[in-house]
């Protein structure tokens, strides 16, 4: 089956790109490129509704852009914990069972134990990919979010292969 939306997504994604955050980055701020990928997605992925969620392919080609390889299950891990963490809403944030800050965006990074992820950054879809990737040591420690550690990932795995089949395949 085709799907003629997301090839034009992901040609506009590897066109536009997404900066790769290194240890030596003090901080998250939205950039310039994060602005366009995010616009591109919000363009191509978009049903015209407020609430429109990513879809496996597009968050997979968000992680495979911030800097995490094809190798093992790294990318479809952090597809999984995207879609049990926001269910790909980049917009939600969830105060319920912190004592400290907010969740917020498509990975919830939380506001108190990462100051350094602006508010922008945590709802720029791009940007907060970037952060996670950071955080989780470019997909290799999990153990700062909620969903990993109590594997509410897990049954988002079969999809999220597929989709980092599909990424990793271009």
């Amino acid at each position: 089956m085709q799907y003629p939306a997301i090839a034009k997504l992901f040609a506009l994604v590897m066109v536009v790109g997404c900066a790769t955050v290194g240890d030596e980055d003090p901080g998250l701020e939205v950039t310039d490129e994060d602005m366009a990928a995010d616009a591109e997605l919000d363009a191509v992925v978009g049903d015209g509704k407020e609430d429109s969620a990513l879809s496996y392919l597009a968050v997979a080609q968000l992680v495979k852009n911030a800097g995490v390889p094809c190798t093992g299950d790294r990318i479809a891990v952090a597809v999984a914990i995207a879609k049990a963490e926001s269910g790909f809403r980049a917009w939600i944030t969830n105060t319920a069972g912190n004592a400290h800050g907010t969740d917020r965006g498509l990975f919830q990074i939380n506001s108190y134990w990462h100051p350094e992820v602006s508010n922008t950054c945590a709802f720029s879809a791009s940007c907060n990919t970037r952060a996670a990737v950071r955080i989780s040591k470019t997909a290799t420690v999990w153990r700062e979010w909620w969903t990993w550690k109590n594997g509410k990932h897990l049954p988002f795995m079969t999809s999220s292969r597929a989709a980092q089949t599909s990424v990793c395949e271009q």
